[in-house]
């Protein structure tokens, strides 16, 4: 059972103030990457004074919606309507913090160290505990352009993200239970959930070949503008028959190694035709490595899913790879209490035009800016 409660805005000795679960209607809530817990929000049965109390008293109130074993959302209320009907209340998970101080120290380091400093120097709500933030090794400075110095830590952690690391590969960086941060590098050796066809409401596959990038180069400043040297992958441009070159412009000024290590993030990730799921819609339910069934809410951001019979078996390679037939990486996740349904966006959805129109005006979408 879903169990939401409510608590002041102390986060050091946090005092408890109403379970809320018996007065919550049209409950949803959602995880993304970057981020980690992302929003929830519901519809308050109350009379107009307490309405009105709402409106005017819980602002920035921390939200705990779980199911005793596990937490489903953790997160600050911002947004709050009132109606006849009672109180609209819309909570964001704490990487909000990251946008209410901007960062305006200088640097010259690797992106997890000046994450760290970030986090310490502007993100009060962030837990201390920097265990779980994975060392990159990708130097970056603070004077490499002036969008790099002055702006709030979700969009540097994002600028400081894209240029990866000396391995390339995506890396994503979330808070979660307890207001912890992590910094993982993206892998998948394992699935985390099993489903098959039947368990989903819905999906759409879509194979989208403008999506392919197989030579890419940078551009960047060293004493005037600078491009890198074309990366290529032989064997994509002999697959498809084509070269589509990508040029990612306007890095700043930094080193020829941070900007080669994007340029090579990029091709790594773009060089292959994935086919795109435009519309994954979770059942109520969803299977463990072991076969033993659990809730589709609790499935989150970060985690893999794989569909077992979505591709013929003589198309399966019979390991866990993020081969995009039927194990996919999940980016968001949207729970819907009403429906029982839990829609996913995956690292392969699709970036047409009117697929990202669609997710913008979700109306559980924010970004914070």
């Amino acid at each position: 059972m879903i169990d939401i409660k409510l608590y002041d805005r102390n986060l050091t000795t946090p005092v408890f103030k109403e379970n809320l679960t018996e007065r919550v209607q049209n409950l949803s809530f959602s995880t993304k990457l970057h981020g980690g817990f992302h929003t929830c929000s519901f519809n308050l049965r109350a009379d107009l004074p307490d309405a009105w109390g709402w409106l005017t008293g819980k602002a920035f109130y921390r939200l705990l919606v779980s199911d005793v074993e596990k937490v489903l959302f953790e997160g600050r209320i911002e947004d709050l309507t009132l109606s006849a009907g009672g109180a609209g209340v819309t909570a964001y998970g704490y990487y909000a913090n990251l946008s209410d101080v901007p960062y305006a120290t200088a640097y010259n380091a690797v992106a997890s160290v000046v994450i760290k400093a970030v986090l310490t120097a502007s993100c009060a709500q962030i837990a201390s505990d920097q265990t779980n933030i994975a060392a990159t090794d990708i130097t970056i400075t603070s004077a490499a352009d002036a969008n790099y110095l002055d702006i709030y830590p979700n969009n540097l952690i994002e600028k400081l993200l894209a240029f990866s690391d000396s391995t390339y590969g995506k890396w994503d960086f979330a808070i979660w239970e307890d207001r912890i941060p992590y910094l993982t590098k993206r892998s998948v050796s394992s699935s985390d959930w099993l489903v098959k066809l039947g368990d989903l409401s819905r999906f759409k596959l879509k194979h989208k070949s403008g999506e392919l990038w197989n030579s890419v180069y940078a551009i960047y400043d060293d004493s005037g503008l600078t491009r890198t040297a074309d990366a290529t992958d032989a064997a994509s441009i002999a697959l498809y028959g084509l070269t589509r070159e990508k040029v990612i412009p306007h890095l700043g000024t930094v080193v020829a190694a941070t900007a080669q290590a994007q340029r090579s993030a990029w091709l790594a990730d773009h060089k292959d035709i994935w086919p795109k799921l435009e519309d994954i819609v979770l059942g109520a339910y969803v299977y463990d490595k072991y076969g033993v069934k659990f809730p589709s809410y609790w499935v989150r951001a970060g985690e893999v899913i794989r569909i077992q019979d979505l591709v013929p078996t003589s198309a399966d390679a019979g390991t866990v790879a993020l081969d995009q037939l039927r194990t996919f990486f999940i980016v968001e996740t949207h729970y819907n209490a009403d429906t029982g349904q839990n829609r996913l966006v995956l690292d392969t959805e699709s970036a047409s035009i009117e697929a990202i129109l669609a997710r913008e005006l979700s109306p559980v979408k924010r970004y914070f800016v």
